[in-house]
């Protein structure tokens, strides 16, 4: 990121936060700038030709998924287009075809000159520009493959994207012993992204992310590039011109929720892809490199989870937090009355340093985000200031839903004691009740080192999930410990 860039975003977002926010965003950034060493490597020619060899191998087995690449095109350049479109000519796997849907006021000469060239390239020019969502829609109305993905038109795909998420398609069917497409539990594949500059001689801000997370994605649309999405579902939900802007989001958060609030998880529906897929350019005005370039987004964002709540009866108002394009929501009265799918909650613990000690495990027991100062978000995702799933919660701060408290009981050995309801505040801080002195100190686990700890915590919330119920993570609720 240019420094001038860097600047502008700083006061931007001390106009927005306040100056104190401003002083740790801006010093987190620092320091975050100095540990990012990523160097995009490319992946080899030889590794290439042999996912080409094997792609050749399957087309003659006559059995090859075949993707749809739809691209929405509005007075693309020249040169975003032609690198846009040698990228998914570029793929080791042949079997797709790229629907370009033009709203440009004039025809594409390049893009005709291409489609002519090669027929899987099909190009049409729309009779309006009707914006981003209803000119997707065009496209995905002359989409014929078996899944369908989003790329934007001035972005570009690793040469070996397709085949990744082939892989994982594949992979379903023979487990599942399925012959059609269109009933493979894979419903949504996801890969991680970067970001490159406008001359397309650097790449940066590695977007590694993790296992799908349904709380996370109601915090952030983390999944965004390259996203694959079974035909008849995209066709089905399709993008919503209410939500330009966030159209995308809008449409991840419908389809995902499918998988996670309608039936009991998402397992083997929703799949990450370890590995950069797409390179998302950055050049001015776009909003890559600059998100204060289309706040408005942001707001269509707020407006879709808004609407998703209350398609599933769900309680809570949506917030908007300090850095664009992150919410919260806030379920009313707690997030147990609306999500029958969360059985625990918990929150942060800081030590006497206002540092980060406890509050969510991984599923081998590590605290994440540990020793994080209090005031820092967690670096350029925030994830350390939003609701997340998570494999644990820490004891000391932690509800259940009352269907669990007897769980609770016997696996801890003591009585139930909501420990993280009366400490979630506006700011943060630790209160039984607004205006009040914070409670005493729950001196139930005084006894237990660190270590034992996380074990109990650990055993507590894999009964829990044993019992199909989801771990949500909220650190805004905070218990200082000694």
């Amino acid at each position: 990121m240019g420094i001038k860039n860097a600047v502008q975003k700083t006061i931007a977002y001390q106009k927005r936060n306040g100056t104190r926010a401003a002083f740790f965003a801006a010093l987190e950034r620092v320091s975050d700038n100095f540990k990012d060493k990523y160097d995009y490597v490319p992946i080899s020619e030889e590794a290439l030709k042999e996912q080409n060899i094997e792609y050749k191998l399957l087309a003659e087995a006559g059995n090859c998924v075949r993707f749809s690449i739809v691209v929405p095109l509005f007075n693309t350049p020249e040169k975003y287009l032609k690198e846009m479109i040698e990228s998914v000519i570029a793929q080791t796997y042949g079997n797709w075809e790229l629907v370009l849907a033009d709203a440009s006021m004039n025809t594409s000469d390049m893009a005709l000159e291409y489609a002519k060239e090669d027929p899987r390239i099909r190009y049409y020019h729309l009779d309006k520009n009707e914006g981003i969502s209803l000119n997707t829609n065009k496209g995905l109305e002359k989409a014929s493959g078996d899944y369908i993905g989003l790329l934007d038109h001035d972005d570009i795909l690793t040469p070996d994207a397709l085949y990744e998420v082939s892989r994982v398609i594949r992979k379903s069917m023979k487990q599942n012993k399925l012959s059609r497409y269109d009933v493979c539990p894979v419903r949504l594949i996801y890969s991680d992204e970067d970001k490159f500059d406008e001359g397309g001689n650097s790449f940066y801000e590695l977007h590694a992310k993790p296992s799908f997370n349904m709380d996370y994605l109601f915090s952030n649309n983390y999944i965004c590039h390259f996203t694959v999405i079974r035909a008849d579902i995209i066709k089905r939900l399709k993008l919503r011109e209410k939500y330009d802007g966030a159209q995308d989001y809008d449409l991840f958060l419908r389809a995902c929720a499918e998988a996670t609030l309608e039936m009991p998880m998402a397992s083997g529906q929703i799949v990450h892809i370890g590995k950069v897929l797409y390179h998302w350019r950055c050049h001015k005005g776009s909003t890559a490199a600059n998100p204060a370039s289309k706040t408005y987004a942001y707001e269509a964002g707020k407006a879709a989870l808004s609407d998703l709540m209350e398609r599933y009866h769900i309680k809570a108002e949506v917030e908007a937090l300090q850095h664009l394009g992150f919410y919260r929501i806030n379920y009313v009265p707690d997030i147990f009355a609306g999500r029958g799918d969360v059985g625990c909650v918990g929150g942060k613990l800081l030590n006497k340093r206002r540092r980060l000690i406890g509050g969510a495990y991984t599923k081998e027991g590590a605290v994440m985000y540990e020793n994080l100062p209090e005031g820092y978000s967690g670096g350029l995702q925030h994830r350390a200031v939003l609701q997340q799933d998570c494999a644990a919660v820490d004891i000391r701060c932690m509800a259940v839903r009352s269907e669990l408290i007897p769980l609770y009981e016997e696996v801890l050995g003591v009585k139930y004691l909501d420990t993280f309801t009366p400490r979630l505040s506006v700011n943060g801080e630790i209160q039984s009740e607004a205006g009040k002195r914070p409670e005493a100190a729950d001196d139930r686990f005084i006894a237990y080192n660190d270590a034992e700890i996380i074990r109990l915590s650990m055993k507590l919330c894999e009964e829990i999930r044993k019992r199909g119920y989801r771990i949500v993570w909220d650190p805004k609720a905070v218990q200082r410990v000694q």
